[in-house]
């Protein structure tokens, strides 16, 4: 979101264009109907708000802008982040992560941005979150060094997108992978996070979808006696 006031000159013209609006909003309460005044308010208020919310802040650094400041290194192996959390131990996304260490033999750090629910948050349940996290993690992360990958994980309490800001700045990933479960479920493809991942950074940015439940059904289907 963008921030509106930013210097004196700034706080004029909105002072002015309040003054203004609400100048023409009781103009028209008095010339025509005192609702016509109020339903120009609202209505200008909404759009006010409504285009805050949308426009990008021109001063705010884009992933791309903080993805160039990590520093160089003189490893030159391909270097991937992979952003997961609950989907971190899906089939697909391990999958995904082979394939592209098929052709080399690529640097993966996998992080799992936990941001707790405002409930957990009040009842102090914040570590359960953190430790379950933690143990699917560290899950995929030896699963990909037996398949002889150099992988590293972290876990964090943040969003997705504060996840891959603060790993952008010091570790230069050549590819970005986002795992989310299925749109109908994924708040983080409700958020955006894909698109602006991808209207940021000048590298791929691949996006693997997981259906923890139908793997979980999968499972149990192979497991149950015939």
């Amino acid at each position: 979101m963008r921030v509106p006031v930013k210097s004196e000159a700034d706080a004029f013209r909105l002072t002015f264009g309040v003054a203004a609006v609400i100048a023409v909003a009781v103009a028209l309460g008095a010339l025509i109907q005192p609702l016509v005044g109020v339903a120009l308010l609202v209505g200008i208020a909404v759009g006010a708000v409504g285009r805050q919310l949308a426009t990008r802040d021109p001063d705010r650094a884009t992933l791309g802008d903080v993805r160039a400041t990590a520093p160089v290194t003189a490893d030159e192996r391909r270097r991937v982040l992979v952003i997961a959390n609950q989907t971190v131990t899906g089939d697909e996304l391990r999958q995904e992560i082979v394939e592209r260490a098929a052709d080399g033999r690529p640097i993966v750090h996998v992080v799992a941005p936990v941001l707790p629910t405002r409930a957990h948050y009040i009842a102090s349940d914040i570590d359960r979150e953190l430790a379950d996290a933690q143990r699917r993690l560290d899950a995929t992360v030896a699963w990909l060094r037996e398949k002889g990958i150099e992988a590293t994980g972290r876990v964090g309490d943040t969003t997705p997108r504060e996840a891959i800001e603060d790993e952008l700045r010091a570790f230069a990933a050549d590819e970005l992978i986002v795992s989310t479960h299925p749109a109908t479920r994924s708040h983080w493809l409700e958020s955006g996070l894909l698109e602006q991942a991808r209207a940021e950074l000048d590298i791929p940015v691949a996006h693997v979808v997981v259906d923890l439940e139908r793997q979980a059904a999968a499972s149990s289907g192979a497991s149950s006696p015939t």
